[in-house]
């Protein structure tokens, strides 16, 4: 019974590796390897991964075991295991935690948004499908044997060069208004000008002759 004692540590490992090959195999060499890991591991090591399991599962994926537990002794603050001091992972995971709020209530995040809806497989699947803009082949499948419409996303027509020609012709109707606003105002100023000296001489040629 002692042998087989499962420590919280032991399983806080694990999701280290889990979370480090992820990070590295999704952005730098295959992002199938984290997906082929956990089918491997939770195929063959049952209740819980062992550091052996998982040494067994990345040779089994073609990626280095030493790589992986570089990632998870470097988010250590000591830069080696040791779990008195801060660890840079659990505490992004936590935050996350707390703002999503996934402590108060089963719930789904997805793409940094938490689901509202009924938590099936088929409508999470829907809703994950939904945010990817190129739809892979399990969702197009899961699209036909729902007899679902496949969404299409609407590519935007404004172009750059349509914006410029849009700026353009504006600045040139600005202009024209301005330059018919002035000989408009000249105009009547002009007559104004001319109705007010018609007007003073009419008044001196009157005072003139009484």
């Amino acid at each position: 019974m002692t042998g087989n004692y499962i420590h919280g540590k032991d399983i806080l490992l694990e999701n280290l590796r889990e979370h480090c090959l992820y990070e590295t195999t999704s952005w730098y060499w295959n992002e199938k390897a984290w997906w082929e890991y956990m089918k491997h591991v939770h195929e063959n090591c049952y209740d819980f991964v062992t550091e052996e399991c998982s040494k067994l599962a990345h040779e089994a994926i073609g990626y280095e075991y030493d790589n992986t537990m570089n990632c998870v002794e470097s988010s250590f603050e000591d830069g080696h295991i040791n779990w008195k001091s801060e660890n840079a992972i659990l505490k992004e995971n936590h935050q996350r935690w707390l703002e999503y709020g996934t402590h108060f209530w089963p719930s789904v995040t997805i793409n940094k948004i938490s689901y509202r809806g009924d938590i099936t497989p088929a409508n999470i699947l829907e809703a994950v499908c939904a945010g990817l803009y190129s739809k892979p082949s399990v969702c197009l499948d899961f699209y036909q044997e729902e007899n679902i419409k496949i969404p299409v996303r609407e590519e935007s027509i404004i172009t750059a060069e349509l914006l410029i020609v849009v700026m353009v012709s504006l600045l040139v109707v600005n202009f024209a208004l301005i330059y018919a606003y002035r000989r408009c105002a000249k105009k009547e100023m002009e007559q104004d000008i001319g109705f007010q000296v018609s007007s003073a001489v009419s008044q001196y040629i009157a005072v003139s002759q009484n």
